[in-house]
């Protein structure tokens, strides 16, 4: 079998090892995105780069790659008799997912002394073996008998080549069946990694306390980069904030980084080939004082710079991204809470005005599943809301606002997280209680409490199967420093 130590393997980069597994575990770009907290405009390059160091021209291909070189294994499977077969129905999924380990005891009713399983590596070395050519089926030959032909018998056999014969034969039909079996439980889009849908004494303690960050705040702007959480402006009770830290999920250090040319506070940021958007927001304590101004930092080079401005000052606006694009809805302006849709291309450095939204809110949560951004509750002249709503971009010429399940309970200033199929609500006021919006079913759920209060516009961020969700507001004038970190996916990676 191909070790990882060959030259085409080691052309990729570990990232692009990562994506790799997840494409052979079934996953779509979406959920590859959503599980590391990258973009999909990412995970589409990183995919291009793979494809072309590998010389691959589909998933599939990708995936048999995977399984040859060693980058993704198989475990253990059942006997020849007990394999599962290609056209089985999964088994219903408990509460939408679920999780599939294949057995790795050997059949009940398998006789003693049958032919055995092989075992992974045998398994393996026999996928990577060029195919071999059809010949006709064996014919049975008990010990000791002779092989018929069609005009002469061939002297008697021996019992010991005989047994050989049969264990062989019987050997690379176990071999074919595993492979086959093998495979089509590897390539199903929900095989290995998923969300553990089970009750939580089934499973280990979901939220973790971490450390604090270097000072309380809240009403920040917070992104994702190569396994790095960015901190940006926000405010605590010294005032409005500018600063730019980073906290390194490895080795769970701050580093301080350039500051913001402006200081701001009710703002949210998206990342977009390595630059970080931060557009408007509040520059003081004075809620009339809101800002048109658009920063955006190169994650790379490490350097600030100024980029067209809003078509009108915003604050406590939803922000996204979706097909390249990063759209700006709803908000505050200063005076009016705001329906408006702002579309800003990146490459173009334009804005575009698109269809208004229903509701008129800001400090609303947003999340995108496949084509659609979700805006949920948020606040306006008539308190905090329950509303859900959905914007599909595509439909923008015909009806492109629809309206959902509604939210249990009017909610404003809270953060959200996209998991799989599900966002997920952090945070906020008048309730704070973790709560979890299934988009496939159109339906609410509560999620276990954490271990501290959370309190109203914390940053919330996915990143490599975990929730973190920094800082909030907790009374008027107290801000709070603490991390915490809700462990959204339970992966399982076959062993190597």
């Amino acid at each position: 079998m191909p070790s990882e130590s060959q030259p085409e393997i080691q052309q990729l980069s570990e990232r692009e090892r990562e994506i790799l597994r997840l494409v052979a575990q079934g996953l779509s770009n979406q959920q590859i995105a959503h599980h590391l907290g990258i973009s999909v405009n990412t995970v589409k390059v990183h995919l291009r780069n793979v494809f072309s160091k590998i010389g691959a021209a589909s998933r599939t291909e990708a995936s048999m790659y995977a399984v040859r070189t060693g980058i993704i294994t198989l475990e253990s499977a059942p006997s020849a008799e007990a394999a599962p077969k290609p056209d089985v129905a999964p088994p219903p999924a408990l509460h939408g997912t679920s999780q599939i380990t294949p057995t790795e005891a050997p059949a009940p009713g398998v006789k003693e002394g049958a032919p055995q399983p092989l075992s992974p590596p045998e398994a393996q070395a026999i996928a990577a073996r060029p195919p071999t050519v059809d010949r006709p089926p064996a014919q049975h030959v008990e010990p000791g008998s002779s092989l018929p032909t069609a005009e002469t018998s061939v002297p008697p056999i021996s019992t010991a080549v005989l047994q050989r014969r049969r264990l062989f034969l019987s050997g690379m039909l176990a071999a074919t069946v595993l492979i086959i079996a093998g495979l089509v439980w590897l390539l199903r889009p929900t095989a290995i990694t998923r969300s553990q849908e089970q009750p939580s004494d089934a499973l280990p303690a979901r939220w973790q306390r971490l450390g604090d960050m270097p000072e309380p705040r809240a009403a920040f702007a917070i992104a994702t980069f190569e396994d790095r959480i960015y901190v940006v402006g926000g405010e605590n009770e010294h005032g409005v904030l500018k600063s730019l830290m980073r906290f390194d999920v490895g080795s769970g250090t701050w580093t301080g980084l350039s500051p913001k040319p402006t200081a701001v506070t009710d703002v949210r940021a998206v990342v977009l080939s390595g630059k970080l958007y931060v557009p408007g927001g509040r520059r003081s304590a004075n809620p009339t004082d809101i800002t048109d101004r658009f920063e955006r930092y190169d994650l790379r080079s490490e350097q600030w710079e100024t980029l067209p401005k809003l078509p009108e000052p915003r604050s406590g606006y939803t922000l996204v991204t979706l097909d390249g694009k990063i759209y700006l809805i709803g908000g505050w302006d200063g005076t009016r809470y705001r329906t408006e849709v702002f579309e800003y291309d990146p490459e173009r450095e334009s804005w575009q005005m698109r269809s208004t939204m229903p509701t008129a809110r800001a400090f609303a949560a947003a999340g995108v599943v496949e084509d659609r951004i979700y805006v949920m509750g948020g606040e306006n002249e008539h308190g905090a809301l329950t509303s859900n709503e959905i914007y599909t971009p595509a439909l923008e010429t015909a009806a492109p606002w629809s309206r959902r399940a509604p939210l249990p309970q009017p909610r404003t200033r809270m953060s959200t997280a996209m998991v799989l199929s599900s966002l997920i609500l952090l945070g906020g006021e008048p309730t704070g209680i973790p709560a979890k919006y299934n988009v496939t079913t159109d339906s609410w759920d509560e999620l276990e409490a954490p271990p501290a209060p959370i309190g109203a516009q914390p940053g919330v961020v996915l990143l490599n199967g975990k929730i973190y969700c920094l800082g909030g507001r907790l009374g008027p004038t107290q801000y709070s420093p603490q991390m915490q970190a809700y462990q959204a996916i339970f992966s399982q990676f076959l062993p190597r």
